[in-house]
């Protein structure tokens, strides 16, 4: 049951959004009640936040496998520019819209909290590079604050246009210049 109503969640958000697509749709389409749901999420806040976290769990994946390469640091920094650009879940994050609906509805201190962690995310897989003698002058919450300027920068893409791609390598290796 839950599945299916994530799997939903992750139809609508490369549809209308995940903001634009009533309890009802999500329900029907995950072949639930309305009450059915209610069991399983407060909200569907709650729901796009659980479907968030996943995304989270396999980027964070993808991210410790980029740092086995032979240029660890370069490998991260791109890899965090490219999947906020191109991750189908994260396109909840790329529009304002949906980023300001889903802020606007966490609890106190949720988004604090999920600053945090990922600050001590990074600070762990910086602390792994570390330890295989690559040079990192970032901190966890540096690195992880990487990610909010690749939100950014994909939120005013159009404002790059066709220069997107070489504004990013310029980051990244202005970046490595500095940090790495």
């Amino acid at each position: 049951m839950e599945h299916a109503l994530k799997q939903a969640a992750r139809e609508a958000l490369l549809g209308s959004g995940l903001r634009r697509t009533p309890i009802d749709a999500l329900t029907r389409a995950a072949g639930i009640s309305k009450g059915s749901f209610y069991l399983l999420f407060p909200s569907k806040e709650a729901l796009a936040v659980a479907v968030l976290k996943e995304a989270e769990t396999t980027l964070r994946a993808e991210l410790d496998a980029a740092a086995e390469g032979p240029e660890p640091l370069r490998a991260v920094l791109e890899h965090v520019f490219e999947s906020v650009a191109t991750h189908p879940m994260l396109a909840l994050l790329r529009d304002p819209e949906e980023l300001a609906w889903l802020t606007r509805s966490l609890p106190a201190g949720a988004l604090d909290a999920e600053l945090a962690d990922d600050a001590a995310w990074f600070g762990g897989l910086i602390e792994r590079l570390r330890a295989r003698g690559v040079r990192v002058d970032l901190t966890g919450e540096e690195l992880a604050g990487i990610g909010g300027v690749a939100l950014a920068i994909e939120q005013g893409r159009g404002l790059l246009g066709p220069a997107r791609d070489a504004v990013v390598r310029r980051i990244v290796d202005g970046l490595l210049a500095v940090a790495g």
